[in-house]
Protein backbone atom coordinates (compact mmCIF):
# COMPACT_ATOMS: atom_id res chain seq x y z
CA UNK A 1 0.00 0.00 0.00
CA UNK A 2 1.16 3.55 -0.52
CA UNK A 3 3.46 4.64 2.28
CA UNK A 4 5.19 7.82 1.20
CA UNK A 5 7.55 10.19 2.94
CA UNK A 6 7.36 12.83 0.25
CA UNK A 7 5.67 16.15 0.94
CA UNK A 8 1.92 16.06 0.80
CA UNK A 9 0.56 17.77 -2.28
CA UNK A 10 -2.16 20.36 -1.93
CA UNK A 11 -5.58 18.87 -1.44
CA UNK A 12 -8.36 20.30 -3.52
CA UNK A 13 -11.04 21.89 -1.38
CA UNK A 14 -13.80 19.39 -0.79
CA UNK A 15 -16.82 21.62 -0.76
CA UNK A 16 -15.33 25.07 -1.16
CA UNK A 17 -15.78 25.13 -4.93
CA UNK A 18 -12.16 24.50 -5.91
CA UNK A 19 -11.25 22.31 -8.82
CA UNK A 20 -10.48 18.67 -8.01
CA UNK A 21 -7.18 17.22 -9.24
CA UNK A 22 -6.98 15.48 -12.59
CA UNK A 23 -4.09 13.25 -13.59
CA UNK A 24 -3.25 12.62 -17.24
CA UNK A 25 -0.27 11.41 -19.20
CA UNK A 26 1.77 13.99 -21.06
CA UNK A 27 2.50 13.75 -24.78
CA UNK A 28 6.12 12.75 -24.11
CA UNK A 29 5.01 10.02 -21.65
CA UNK A 30 2.79 8.56 -24.37
CA UNK A 31 5.16 9.04 -27.32
CA UNK A 32 8.36 7.70 -25.73
CA UNK A 33 7.22 4.07 -25.36
CA UNK A 34 5.70 4.15 -28.86
CA UNK A 35 8.86 5.50 -30.45
CA UNK A 36 11.04 3.06 -28.53
CA UNK A 37 8.80 0.12 -29.41
CA UNK A 38 8.67 1.13 -33.06
CA UNK A 39 12.42 1.45 -33.29
CA UNK A 40 12.97 -1.88 -31.52
CA UNK A 41 10.45 -3.45 -33.92
CA UNK A 42 12.34 -2.00 -36.88
CA UNK A 43 15.65 -3.39 -35.61
CA UNK A 44 14.03 -6.78 -35.00
CA UNK A 45 12.54 -6.82 -38.51
CA UNK A 46 15.93 -5.90 -39.96
CA UNK A 47 17.65 -8.71 -38.00
CA UNK A 48 15.00 -11.28 -38.99
CA UNK A 49 15.23 -10.36 -42.67
CA UNK A 50 19.04 -10.63 -42.49
CA UNK A 51 18.83 -13.99 -40.63
CA UNK A 52 16.52 -15.36 -43.30
CA UNK A 53 19.14 -14.57 -45.93
CA UNK A 54 17.34 -11.54 -47.28
CA UNK A 55 18.34 -7.96 -47.23
CA UNK A 56 16.35 -4.87 -46.28
CA UNK A 57 16.94 -2.00 -48.64
CA UNK A 58 17.65 1.50 -47.38
CA UNK A 59 14.18 2.52 -48.60
CA UNK A 60 12.46 -0.25 -46.64
CA UNK A 61 14.47 0.59 -43.53
CA UNK A 62 13.58 4.29 -43.91
CA UNK A 63 9.89 3.35 -44.26
CA UNK A 64 9.98 1.33 -41.01
CA UNK A 65 11.76 4.08 -39.07
CA UNK A 66 9.43 6.76 -40.52
CA UNK A 67 6.35 4.74 -39.54
CA UNK A 68 7.66 4.37 -35.96
CA UNK A 69 8.35 8.10 -35.69
CA UNK A 70 4.99 9.05 -37.23
CA UNK A 71 3.11 6.75 -34.84
CA UNK A 72 4.92 8.28 -31.86
CA UNK A 73 3.76 11.74 -32.93
CA UNK A 74 0.20 10.97 -34.10
CA UNK A 75 -1.01 8.42 -31.54
CA UNK A 76 -0.55 10.63 -28.42
CA UNK A 77 -2.82 13.33 -29.85
CA UNK A 78 -5.63 10.95 -30.84
CA UNK A 79 -8.57 10.38 -28.50
CA UNK A 80 -9.26 8.84 -26.09
CA UNK A 81 -7.12 10.83 -23.72
CA UNK A 82 -6.81 8.75 -20.61
CA UNK A 83 -7.16 10.66 -17.36
CA UNK A 84 -8.04 10.12 -13.71
CA UNK A 85 -10.24 12.69 -11.95
CA UNK A 86 -10.89 12.92 -8.23
CA UNK A 87 -14.36 13.89 -7.07
CA UNK A 88 -15.97 13.98 -3.65
CA UNK A 89 -17.58 10.55 -4.05
CA UNK A 90 -15.64 8.84 -6.83
CA UNK A 91 -12.31 8.12 -8.44
CA UNK A 92 -13.29 8.75 -12.07
CA UNK A 93 -11.45 6.99 -14.91
CA UNK A 94 -11.71 8.34 -18.46
CA UNK A 95 -10.25 6.70 -21.53
CA UNK A 96 -11.55 3.86 -23.64
CA UNK A 97 -14.59 3.92 -21.36
CA UNK A 98 -15.84 5.97 -18.42
CA UNK A 99 -15.74 4.34 -14.99
CA UNK A 100 -16.66 5.68 -11.55
CA UNK A 101 -15.13 3.90 -8.54
CA UNK A 102 -16.70 4.92 -5.23
CA UNK A 103 -14.15 5.81 -2.55
CA UNK A 104 -16.02 3.51 -0.13
CA UNK A 105 -15.33 0.55 -2.49
CA UNK A 106 -11.57 1.09 -2.37
CA UNK A 107 -9.75 -0.81 0.40
CA UNK A 108 -6.23 0.27 -0.51
CA UNK A 109 -3.85 1.94 -2.94
CA UNK A 110 -0.52 0.46 -3.93
CA UNK A 111 2.42 1.83 -5.89
CA UNK A 112 3.60 -0.97 -8.14
CA UNK A 113 6.85 -0.96 -10.09
CA UNK A 114 6.96 -2.78 -13.43
CA UNK A 115 9.98 -2.57 -15.75
CA UNK A 116 11.23 0.40 -13.72
CA UNK A 117 8.00 2.39 -14.11
CA UNK A 118 5.82 3.03 -11.04
CA UNK A 119 2.04 3.21 -11.27
CA UNK A 120 -0.82 3.23 -8.76
CA UNK A 121 -3.03 0.15 -8.36
CA UNK A 122 -6.46 0.47 -6.72
CA UNK A 123 -7.51 -2.48 -4.51
CA UNK A 124 -11.29 -2.94 -4.55
CA UNK A 125 -13.48 -4.41 -1.80
CA UNK A 126 -14.58 -7.20 -4.18
CA UNK A 127 -10.97 -8.36 -4.61
CA UNK A 128 -10.31 -6.76 -7.99
CA UNK A 129 -7.23 -4.66 -8.65
CA UNK A 130 -7.48 -1.74 -11.04
CA UNK A 131 -4.17 -0.35 -12.35
CA UNK A 132 -4.31 3.36 -13.14
CA UNK A 133 -2.54 4.56 -16.30
CA UNK A 134 -2.07 8.00 -14.77
CA UNK A 135 -0.18 9.12 -12.83
CA UNK A 136 2.88 7.20 -14.00
CA UNK A 137 6.51 7.74 -12.98
CA UNK A 138 7.90 7.57 -16.54
CA UNK A 139 9.35 11.03 -17.20
CA UNK A 140 7.37 12.55 -14.32
CA UNK A 141 9.39 13.91 -11.39
CA UNK A 142 6.18 14.75 -9.50
CA UNK A 143 4.85 11.17 -9.46
CA UNK A 144 5.40 10.78 -5.69
CA UNK A 145 3.45 13.99 -5.01
CA UNK A 146 0.60 12.87 -7.29
CA UNK A 147 0.44 9.43 -5.66
CA UNK A 148 0.35 11.12 -2.26
CA UNK A 149 -2.57 13.33 -3.38
CA UNK A 150 -4.43 10.17 -4.43
CA UNK A 151 -3.72 8.60 -1.03
CA UNK A 152 -4.81 11.74 0.82
CA UNK A 153 -8.08 11.95 -1.12
CA UNK A 154 -8.84 8.29 -0.48
CA UNK A 155 -7.91 8.56 3.21
CA UNK A 156 -10.20 11.58 3.66
CA UNK A 157 -13.15 9.90 1.91
CA UNK A 158 -12.96 6.20 2.80
CA UNK A 159 -15.57 4.67 5.06
CA UNK A 160 -15.25 1.81 7.54
CA UNK A 161 -12.70 0.38 9.97
CA UNK A 162 -11.43 -2.34 7.58
CA UNK A 163 -9.73 0.15 5.27
CA UNK A 164 -5.94 -0.10 5.20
Amino acid sequence: MIQMNSPVGPLAPSSTGGAAPTFRLGVVQTATPLLGGGLVGTVLAYVLVAAAGGRMTAGELWTCVSAAMLASVVVPVLPPHYRVELSEDFLVLHGGRHRDIAWRDIIGLEVRKTAGVRTVVVHMSDGRRVPLRAPMSLLDRRFDDKAQVLMDWWTARRVGPDRV
